[in-house]
């Protein structure tokens, strides 16, 4: 089936995509930036380049669109919202969504749109199931027009409101986790408003299910069985991340931080998972602690985690050869690290390989040895850190078979020097460094794999 996945770069979109293409649908995805998008999605993927915030796309392919997962929309919480954010909260939204389906064909077979468990406003301890009355605020307003446009889509129409996300990388989790990481999280208010939460798996599969499923129209609270207190979520989160529970911080002080937008963040939305389950959805995460267990498992021990990925329209067996030669990795690291190598002890890389390197770290002269001390090909490599800037740098590559080419996965863990202390005044900066290093790699690698099919 052709489909098409709006907000396909986002958290979500990501992974609804992989799951559709390791199916054999055949993916497309619209983007203001072709080529960008082309290399950070995770799957094979047609993108059609375009802008729905301004106009319908007379592109041809949208004609052959047999379904539509619609996941675009501007972040919500963020920066102080103002006039001119919050109408692009808005028109990303309900003019994105009007504009998508005035270019799609009238025989559409199904249209799945997203939405938002701040559809109902705050509710107290009201149980919010679907046919509850709409919220007054602004964002319940928002989606109340987000979804009114939805509903006018050709075919099959349902739409899923989302709760609070709770995934490993990205999201409101991650957000949410600094303060807590730090020692200083605690309960916002009186922490005893309701957070209607699911786990990434969950809200992909929702997403998955309702396409594929006939039976499922009209709105779905994409939200676990179990929501719980803002209080409950903050004791369980602080005891995930092995940190003590700070002092409850006043909702004054978070009017003052967010002005109109703390009223997300203090909203009380107790979400039914009710309809999901009626209609054959199974949860694999229905309590709030095994899904916040495994997810802060690797802070908890105290380490930061990078994860990335990328798909390359070619085998393991074709790209692997050129991570064998050490040089090579001079080319996928960004110039501003005079990133050399010095040293290696076999001719290729091999399982016991140690290589030494030498760097710039904001123009501060660093070495660096490492060591391969898990090496699998063409499927996987292990390298491991033994003496540089790091507490520990252990990074794993893997190169997975996908649809016909490799899923490259990049996992780095890392601690960095003086703990705490170094963690709380340079992990934000080592963060973006990290990020902007796979970035000119996947650069790298997406222009590599260009070339090579062009021959």
């Amino acid at each position: 089936m052709n489909i098409l996945i709006t907000g396909a770069t986002g958290l979500i979109g990501k992974e609804v995509g992989k799951v559709l293409a390791g199916k054999g649908h055949k993916i497309f995805a619209i983007s203001r930036n072709q080529k960008k998008a082309k290399e950070s999605l995770p799957f094979p993927c047609e993108v059609i380049q375009g802008d729905l915030s301004k106009e319908p796309l007379r592109d041809e392919r949208m004609q052959k669109i047999e379904a539509v997962i619609n996941l675009m929309g501007e972040p919500v919480v963020g920066p102080r919202w103002n006039p001119e954010l919050k109408k692009r909260i808005h028109d990303s939204r309900v003019i994105g969504t009007r504009h998508l389906i005035q270019s799609l064909s009238k025989n559409l077979k199904t249209f799945v749109g997203g939405s938002a468990i701040g559809y109902y406003g705050d509710c107290g301890d009201e149980i919010c199931r679907e046919d509850h009355e709409a919220g007054k605020d602004f964002l319940a307003a928002v989606t109340v027009d987000w979804e009114a446009e939805t509903q006018k889509a050709p075919g099959r129409v349902s739409m899923i409101r989302t709760g609070i996300v709770l995934a490993p990388q990205g999201g409101a989790l991650e957000q949410m986790m600094f303060p807590f990481k730090a020692g200083i999280g605690g309960i916002l208010g009186d922490g005893k408003q309701w957070m209607s939460w699911i786990h990434i798996k969950d809200i992909v599969g929702l997403f998955v299910f309702a396409l594929e499923n006939d039976h499922v129209t009209g709105p779905i609270n994409g939200a676990a069985p179990l929501p719980a207190t803002n209080k409950e979520f903050s004791k369980s989160l602080a005891e995930s991340l092995g940190k003590p529970l700070a002092l409850p911080v006043p909702k004054l002080a978070i009017k003052t931080l967010y002005g109109e937008a703390a009223e997300t963040i203090v909203s009380s939305i107790r979400g039914s998972a009710e309809k999901a389950e009626s209609l054959g959805y199974h949860f694999a995460y229905n309590e709030l602690e095994p899904a916040l267990r495994e997810i802060c498992l690797p802070y908890k021990n105290g380490e930061e985690i990078f994860y990335a990925e990328q798909f390359v329209e070619a085998p393991p067996e074709k790209i692997f050869p050129f991570f064998r030669d050490p040089h090579n990795l001079e080319q996928i690291t960004p110039p501003t690290l005079n990133f050399h190598v010095e040293a290696v002890s076999t001719k290729q890389i091999e399982q016991g390989t140690l290589i030494d390197y030498n760097l710039k770290i904001h123009g501060v002269p660093a070495k660096w040895k490492t060591e391969i001390d898990e090496w699998q090909p063409p499927f996987k490599f292990v390298d491991n850190q033994l003496k540089g800037p790091y507490r520990l740098w252990h990074h794993t590559h893997e190169f997975r078979p996908f649809c016909g080419g490799t899923l490259m996965v990049d996992r780095v863990r890392y601690r960095l020097p003086l703990g705490y202390v170094g963690w709380l005044v340079a992990g934000s900066f080592v963060k973006k460094d990290v990020e902007e290093i796979f970035k000119f790699r996947r650069n790298y690698i997406a222009q590599m794999s260009h070339e090579d099919s062009k021959q």
